[in-house]
């Protein structure tokens, strides 16, 4: 009976070792399983993670030249500008083609800065701005940079590609520019001021029969509303310059437009037949 027992125990401590062996050996397995790499699926997600961030730093990536032109003004790049056209005037058509044609709002916003600029220029005076010899001597300058910019404004702006109501804009604002000009002690000063308005004039005269001649030859249709307000604002100006200055523009007007709005046809001694009236500027009353 006690042998019986001793064989039974040792069968089932036999057992019990097995059966630990076998867990030890499946718990190496899971160990090692655990410990063994996913290489497929992790290299995979890190390649397109490092692709898709060296796709979006390239596209971020800034050039150190265009870097270096946002560092500078307005005023500097036009001058590069300007210089590398004048050495190298092969390639100015090039550039041209690249530079918008000036509208109403851009080419006034420029002519208003270079009229504050002039108007800056003005050295102190307890009394207010003076008109003497040396004041002049002082803005003369930024005098002649504005006039030089309108003038060759409005040699764009009376071509015949550009539309009558865009055309007779620009001249209005640009007259009520020449209007606000000071008017000198010294007499000969005032050549500038007197020059311009008789160029304008001139502009006047072009436009009027440029849109004239479109008319006639029917590229364009414009109501009696409109031509009337055309010929309020230049009866407006010709007032303003007490009829010394626009007489021809007004002549001119009333010959080739006048029966749009019924006006009757006038002699160059009698050009008082458009009334004038108040007109309001796109940029603000600023007289």
């Amino acid at each position: 009976m006690a042998y019986m027992q001793q064989q039974q125990q040792q069968q089932q401590d036999l057992c019990r070792g097995r059966k630990r062996r076998n867990e030890d050996e499946d718990m190496a397995d899971c160990s090692y399983i655990n410990k063994a790499p996913l290489p497929q699926r992790r290299s995979s997600k890190c390649i397109k993670l490092s692709e898709l961030k060296k796709q979006k730093t390239g596209v971020q990536k800034r050039s150190i030249r265009g870097a270096l032109l946002e560092t500078m003004d307005k005023d500097r790049l036009i001058n590069i500008i300007n210089s590398l056209l004048n050495k190298q005037p092969n390639i100015r058509q090039e550039i041209m083609q690249y530079i918008p044609a000036p509208t109403i709002s851009s080419s006034m916003s420029v002519l208003v800065d270079l009229e504050k600029k002039f108007i800056q220029s003005f050295p102190f005076n307890k009394n207010g701005p003076g008109t003497d010899d040396y004041t002049f001597s002082r803005v003369r300058e930024h005098l002649n940079d504005l006039i030089d910019t309108l003038l060759q404004y409005a040699n764009h702006f009376t071509s015949s590609q550009v539309f009558p109501s865009t055309c007779f804009s620009f001249l209005d604002h640009a007259t009520y520019i020449a209007h606000r000009l000071p008017n000198w002690d010294n007499d000969e000063n005032n050549s500038l001021k007197k020059s311009l308005y008789q160029d304008l004039n001139n502009f006047w005269k072009l436009a009027i029969q440029n849109i004239a001649s479109n008319l006639r030859q029917g590229e364009y249709y414009i109501n009696s509303d409109t031509v009337s307000e055309w010929a309020k604002s230049l009866a407006q100006h010709n007032s303003m310059t007490n009829g010394y200055y626009f007489n021809e523009s007004v002549h001119e007007f009333t010959s080739q437009l006048g029966y749009m709005i019924g006006l009757p046809e006038t002699n160059q001694e009698n050009t008082t037949s458009i009334t004038p009236l108040k007109t309001t500027s796109i940029v603000g009353d600023r007289r």
